[in-house]
């Protein structure tokens, strides 16, 4: 389904990422892990051409997305949750997940609002409330949601689990996988906490300094013993 090829990209003349790597097949969930600044959010940008200067191949369904917008890839069914959630705080929280509707070209299929708040309940009663009123964490529900609503074939999702209370982290990696199961949703998950990753995602990529230092299965990443300390360890 998406197809890195030697991706380096840049802010300016910051060489952030070197060379990466990666396939995802449809409906497959695969994290991103690493320290701050590994190169996570970047990658991810990277794939929706969402700010860095993006030099290699990124490709979906074998066709080569070269310049094409963050707005025409959305429209192909990409959808990033940014790790700063940029929720519309002016409008309404049904506003916010009908919006992103409007932006997909597939209109019909889509989940319905009953759908969306039946899979998070916790937005049921607060679908009149402006996005502003909300706290840290339903916003960050709310973005997800949102995600989900527009109906992707690919979701990026970055650090969704910062900030948030250990409660809302379990119910929400059980939303997210079941999501991803229910409507095909394909996953890149960047996150630094590893039991949510793990829960959330079959296989991994870990990333320090913008470069791959392991990429395979949860299970082969757990007999390299030394990777944590080396590259995940504060």
């Amino acid at each position: 389904m998406l197809e890195l090829h030697r991706i380096d990209a840049f802010y300016g003349q910051a060489h952030i990422l070197h060379d990466i790597p990666l396939k995802v097949a449809a409906g497959e969930r695969i994290a991103v892990v690493g320290r701050n600044g590994a190169g996570k959010s970047t990658l991810l940008k990277s794939i929706v051409n969402a700010g860095p200067i993006v030099r290699g191949a990124v490709s979906l369904d074998g066709r080569p997305l070269g310049n094409m917008s963050a707005s025409d890839r959305v429209r192909l069914g990409v959808s990033l949750v940014p790790e700063d959630r940029r929720i519309f705080t002016h409008i309404t929280v049904a506003e916010n997940i009908l919006l992103a509707q409007y932006g997909t070209e597939r209109k019909h299929g889509l989940p319905t609002m009953e759908e969306v708040v039946e899979r998070f309940p916790m937005l049921k009663d607060l679908l009149g409330r402006l996005g502003g009123q909300l706290s840290g964490g339903q916003q960050q529900v709310l973005a997800i949601a949102r995600s989900i609503a527009a109906g992707p074939r690919l979701m990026l999702l970055d650090e969704p689990t910062e900030g948030l209370a250990p409660v809302i982290v379990e119910d929400l990696a059980e939303k997210i996988i079941e999501a991803c199961d229910t409507y095909g949703i394909a996953l890149v998950l960047a996150e630094q906490n590893l039991r949510f990753a793990r829960r959330c995602t079959s296989r991994m990529l870990l990333l320090d300094s913008g470069t791959t230092v392991f990429s395979g299965d949860w299970t082969e990443f757990g007999k390299s013993t030394d990777l944590v300390d080396r590259y995940l360890a504060v």
